[in-house]
């Protein structure tokens, strides 16, 4: 997990961008060691993401990276993205191991 170093707008942006680094960390990765089709969220001007977004759909095209997707209930950054109820919360911050402020104390 890394900070990313440029704003989104929306969470589908969010996820693109992260798709974009994260893929390009898994070519690495595989060269390194031998052996899209959605615009929605995507703005007028934003040439730097639609860059993005057509890097991806090569990768995917070429087989490189496979994109699958993760139903809510079991993606882990939906705390991060949205409002969810607190027992939901709760067991999304438990299982990447984030401990609440009081636990620090």
């Amino acid at each position: 997990s890394a900070k990313q170093s440029i704003f989104a707008t929306s969470s589908a942006e969010a996820e693109y961008i992260a798709a974009f680094d994260a893929s390009k960390e898994a070519i690495w990765v595989r060269k390194f060691i031998p052996g899209l089709t959605n615009e929605s969220g995507i703005t007028k001007g934003a040439r730097h993401f639609r860059a993005k977004v057509y890097y991806l759909r090569e990768v995917i095209e070429f087989g490189d990276i496979k994109l699958e997707k993760v139903h809510t209930d079991d993606n882990l950054a939906d705390p991060f993205t949205k409002a969810l109820a607190f027992p939901k919360h709760s067991e999304h911050t438990k299982n990447i191991g984030m401990l609440p402020a009081s636990s620090l104390m």
